[in-house]
């Protein structure tokens, strides 16, 4: 999913840009794609 709003990613401490892809991690936090520690379920 895209960032709709700027925020921060808890994982990395850095900023999140609107508009830059983000998930969910393990504990429903909203982090970078990137630094998700859950991985991706493919079809």
């Amino acid at each position: 999913m895209k960032a709709r709003f700027n925020g921060k990613c808890v994982e990395c401490n850095e900023s999140i840009k609107k508009g830059k892809e983000i998930v969910k991690n393990s504990k429903g936090v909203w982090v970078h794609k990137h630094c998700s520690d859950v991985e991706e379920e493919l079809p």
